[in-house]
């Protein structure tokens, strides 16, 4: 049973239990973004040359090295077999809240309902996160460049402004300056490679494709580091909505932004292997200066302040990726009736969801305010529990896709061939599970923290998964 495609301003109704809301509620804008935005998007929420400077940086000190190579493809080929699902789930429903969308289409509401909380906890926080590292990384670069000091919390706060700004003003602007920005990234990685084969040649001969390398010690943590680069998968899909052709649009954008994204990760790590004799000891002394320092042997002291900028901006882009995805969730539940219906209230003139896109930023206020004011610093004391719920949200709900699917191809409510929408699920969904246990096997390692706080932050994801089913049960009886 295909839905068909929304034609006009109506919300599509192909969402199980996701509504139109009455009077105040409308419809996200048609055709506001096409494929290169839509790729950009997911790129901006990944942030590459941020990923390579922390989780990459991370593995290559104290993973599997240099073979992080071969497992960041490995993993790309996982996510090629999960999207060749998730691709078929978008042609049947589309929807704001994507993985919620697609959770819900095999496994019923209050499955759906779970999802869509889970995911509005990990991106709002995630986007909170991001605007925190803009304004660190600014205030450092800003010293570097005046001498200068300015608290992070002051670009912290601009960074919000400008994020919150391109939320209301739609995807339409919000792409362009993605595009940018990972232009940006994609360069200076780009110019790094070279100048490191230029003067370099023989550092490309590293084990980086070594299977035995690969799977020996450090492989859970690589591969968990490896999966958090893909963070922003799911950014096709949520705007189905707003797309031109969106089931065309979304399988393109989705094989396309992987392949980019393969391809400057596994590249950029091989770079920065090829850059030092023993990358494993360089790493591990400092992983955050990894890139830093690579830049500054091959380029030129030039290059430190140039690569700090683009480091904030990086972290810039991903904010308002990750701020455009937990706003659209707002928007789906509250259009859904799981959330106040004037979450689903659109900008009258942009035809954005503004309302949640306010939400959002307070939210964001009310997370860094408190940081602010004890003088934490925010990648040491909040990174560390962003990153464990993120994680664990991602890798979870892209699970929870592939059970869904296999569940809606046995009661045939999907059409396309056994590849695609149970073989292929079933084996991205098994992988995603061994990661998914790996995570929470080696939850220290992957958040850099053993406080007792970050660790019990993940039950935050079981308390707001459970309201979603006793929200979706509570509106099911309303109903009947």
């Amino acid at each position: 049973m295909t839905a068909p495609e929304a034609a006009g301003p109506a919300v599509p109704a192909a969402v199980p239990g996701d509504t139109p809301a009455p009077a105040t509620a409308g419809s996200l804008r048609r055709n506001a973004i096409g494929v290169p935005g839509m790729i950009f998007m997911v790129v901006a929420a990944t942030a590459p040359l941020t990923a390579l400077s922390s989780n990459i940086s991370l593995s290559l000190g104290f993973g599997t090295g240099p073979s992080t190579v071969l497992l960041l493809v490995l993993v790309g080929v996982v996510l090629a077999v999960f999207a060749a699902g998730y691709v078929v789930l978008s042609r049947y429903v589309t929807s704001a809240g994507a993985y919620q969308a697609f959770v819900e289409f095999g496994l019923g509401r209050r499955a759906g309902a779970a999802t869509a909380f889970v995911a509005t906890l990990a991106y709002t926080i995630a986007a909170a996160g991001m605007v925190a590292a803009t304004g660190y990384f600014a205030a450092l670069t800003w010293t570097a460049l005046t001498g200068a000091e300015v608290p992070w919390w002051a670009f912290a706060a601009v960074a919000l402004v400008i994020t919150y700004g391109l939320g209301v003003r739609g995807v339409e602007i919000a792409q362009h300056v993605t595009t940018g920005i990972s232009v940006l990234q994609f360069a200076i990685i780009a110019a790094l490679a070279v100048a490191v084969l230029v003067r370099n040649p023989d550092g490309w001969a590293v084990p980086a494709l070594s299977p035995t390398a690969a799977f020996g010690p450090g492989l859970a943590m690589t591969l968990v580091f490896c999966l958090l680069c893909f963070g922003g998968f799911e950014a096709t899909a949520a705007y189905g909505e707003e797309a031109r052709a969106p089931r065309r649009s979304i399988a393109v954008a989705t094989y396309a932004a992987l392949g980019i994204l393969v391809v400057v990760f596994a590249f950029g790590t091989w770079t920065l292997a090829a850059a030092f004799d023993d990358v494993r000891a360089v790493a591990a002394e400092d992983p955050g200066a990894l890139v830093v320092t690579a830049a500054d042997r091959y380029l030129g002291a030039w290059s430190g302040p140039v690569l700090s900028g683009l480091v904030t901006i990086s972290f810039l882009a991903a904010a308002v990726a990750f701020h455009n995805l937990a706003s659209r969730y707002l928007f789906a539940l509250g259009r859904s009736g799981l959330l106040p219906r004037a979450l689903a209230t659109v900008h009258h003139r942009h035809d954005t969801p503004f309302v949640g896109c306010r939400t959002q930023a307070v939210v964001a206020v009310l997370l860094l305010v408190p940081f602010a004011i004890a003088g934490a610093d925010p990648i040491v004391n909040l990174f560390p529990a962003l990153s464990g719920i993120t994680s664990l949200a991602l890798v979870a709900m892209m699970a929870g896709c592939c059970a869904s699917l296999v569940v809606a191809a046995l009661r045939r409510r999907v059409t396309e061939s056994r590849w695609v929408t149970v073989l292929a699920p079933a084996a991205a969904g098994t992988v995603l599970v061994a990661v998914l246990v790996l995570i929470v096997g080696h939850y220290t390692e992957v958040t850099g923290s053993d406080a007792l706080v970050v660790a019990l932050m993940p039950l935050s994801l079981l308390v707001v998964a459970a309201y979603g089913v006793g929200a979706a049960t509570l509106r099911g009886k309303d109903e009947s």
